[in-house]
């Protein structure tokens, strides 16, 4: 898929179908900042990598991926329409089979059953998820080194998550559908609460929020960040024996969460990040694994 060099700055002006095929508001300019900032930034990340596209609407950021050397990419998107535009776009464009899927379905139920990945795009979705840490526990099974987040954010001060409705914005309508609008704050507080560390693309100092579409960039009201991961480094020993920790001394606190909290910081690692694998294993220890 590398076979042609792409112009990082116009990008999608080479490939028009995934303008034609936009759900989310056809402006090139938007497109080809985003493309900038989300993958052209990252291709040392995404080349060679398995890519977990999560929300992956008609494709455009799956093929994109690939256009960067990514090995594989599975996308997921409940919308079924979508589904099949990505798959003709992929086709359209004459992307191996082999090299990308598209799944449609419920987010969490496709996460749980994905393949191994390295890199996780969390483009657009995170803010549309209200139960942001059931999400992000997800992705910490997932043992990926790198996700890239892109997601509107709320200016409210401290660590909060701010109730939306879609259109009628904040305070939501009784009886509106809700958005969970997290602050910058409390995305860094629910990263690290993984040991995860993270850093932000910076778009004004990049020039890439200059156009009128990208005033949610230049706002503050939306963000980009690669959040990294060592899980993938701790050894299976290493969790295996600070699970049946957890699992030896719970009879002798009064809640499982005092023994994670102890347990972890024997091993050197988050109460969060341990609670995550204890978890796993829980559920695995079920009968059908569920």
């Amino acid at each position: 898929m590398t076979d042609r060099a792409d112009d990082p700055l116009r990008f999608f002006d080479a490939y028009p179908r995934f303008v034609e095929t936009s759900e989310t508001g056809p402006w090139l300019d938007r497109l080809n900042a985003r493309y900038y900032a989300l993958i052209h930034e990252n291709r040392a990340r995404i080349a060679g990598a398995r890519v977990l596209d999560l929300a992956s609407h008609d494709g455009r950021f799956s093929f994109a991926a690939l256009r960067a050397g990514a090995a594989r990419v599975v996308g997921i998107e409940h919308d079924p329409r979508l589904v099949q535009a990505a798959t003709e776009h992929l086709q359209h464009y004459g992307v191996p089979s082999e090299q990308y899927e598209f799944v449609a379905g419920d987010l969490f139920e496709c996460i749980r059953a994905s393949e191994p990945c390295d890199v996780v795009f969390v483009f657009g979705i995170l803010y549309h998820v209200n139960d942001h840490m059931r999400l992000l526990t997800e992705l910490a099974e997932l043992d990926a080194r790198t996700m890239i987040f892109d997601t509107n954010v709320s200016t409210k001060p401290d660590a909060v998550i701010e109730l939306r409705a879609p259109i009628a914005g904040s305070p939501p309508p009784p009886g509106s559908q809700l958005e969970g609008w997290p602050t910058r704050a409390a995305l860094e507080a629910m990263w690290s609460s993984f040991g995860w560390t993270y850093e932000f693309f910076d778009w004004r100092a990049a020039g890439r929020s200059d156009h009128p579409k990208l005033d949610d960039y230049a706002g503050g009201r939306r963000l980009t960040a690669v959040v990294s991961s060592d899980y993938a480094d701790v050894p299976a020993a290493t969790r295996a024996r600070a699970v049946d920790a957890v699992r030896t001394r719970q009879r002798d606190l009064p809640t499982q969460w005092f023994t994670i909290t102890e347990v972890a910081q024997e091993y050197g690692m988050t109460p969060q990040a341990l609670r995550t694998w204890v978890r796993k294993a829980e559920r695995e220890a079920r009968p059908g694994g569920e």
